[in-house]
């Protein structure tokens, strides 16, 4: 729809935006207080307060809509930034908040996790891609801090489960039955990198891992005899706060 300004013309001067706008910006703010001037009654011309008020309004939006080009730039530059350092994730190992995982048949899977405090009972279920229950674990009491605890890769009836992707997801519960705040997390070798929808994805085989969602990275230091010392190195991208397994619910990356 256009809208045109007051007049029995609808001339492109006198247009306040197009047809393809949806918003009012500060060249149509700009053209809407000029229209106004020019067509303003000389016995009974505007107010300058009003005027005055007008133009700080303008003013107003313009500051408004330089700082929001600044905002999209300094986005644009820092998402160059992760590019770039994304690649060099290529062949490591990484620790991520997440709770997705692969696995191939008759494989076993190590589920990751971290307790707040000391447990009286902890709840491990495992899911398929479509977020159907598989099973669960429960491997009892456990002391704070990081665990691993091994699936065999079965499902309920001790069946192998087909290859693909699962996700887990762990509820822990105090001496008093309480629900206790778990924290999962994966460890996966990053085979590659994408970048779509405006953000940056480490790939590890077919689960996309976040790259805000990197915690730390495996660092390995060569030995004299060709043996190494692995370490985990802190990676600088915030963690993503979307791994805390309170919910009971699979945890996907979208």
């Amino acid at each position: 729809m256009t809208v045109a300004g007051i007049g029995a013309t609808t001339s492109p001067t006198n247009m306040l935006y197009d047809s393809d706008s949806t918003t009012m910006g500060k060249d149509d703010f700009l053209t809407l207080l000029v229209t106004q001037l020019q067509n303003q009654d000389p016995l009974n011309p505007a107010e300058s307060t009003e005027f005055v008020s007008q133009l700080a309004q303008f003013s107003a939006l313009e500051q408004m809509s330089n700082v929001n080009e600044n905002l999209k730039i300094i986005q644009l530059f820092e998402q160059s930034i992760n590019n770039a350092q994304a690649m060099n994730f290529i062949g490591k190992t990484v620790r991520a908040n997440g709770s997705m995982f692969e696995v191939e048949f008759n494989e076993s899977h190590d589920i990751k996790f971290q307790l707040a405090e000391d447990a009286a009972a902890v709840h491990i279920k495992i899911y398929d891609n479509l977020g159907e229950f598989i099973t669960e674990l429960e491997p009892g009491e456990m002391a704070a801090g990081e665990h691993t605890v091994t699936w065999d890769g079965t499902d309920e009836n001790d069946t192998p489960v087909s290859p693909g992707t699962y996700s887990f997801t762990v509820a822990a519960e105090n001496e008093d039955g309480e629900t206790m705040p778990t924290a999962a997390y994966i460890e996966e070798e990053i085979t590659g990198v994408s970048y779509h929808d405006g953000n940056t994805y480490l790939m590890a085989e077919d689960i996309e891992i976040p790259y805000s969602a990197i915690m730390a990275v495996e660092e390995v230091e060569e030995g004299g005899e060709g043996e190494g010392e692995s370490g985990w190195v802190d990676s600088t991208a915030e963690s993503a706060s979307g791994s805390n397994s309170e919910t009971g619910e699979p945890v996907t990356w979208q």
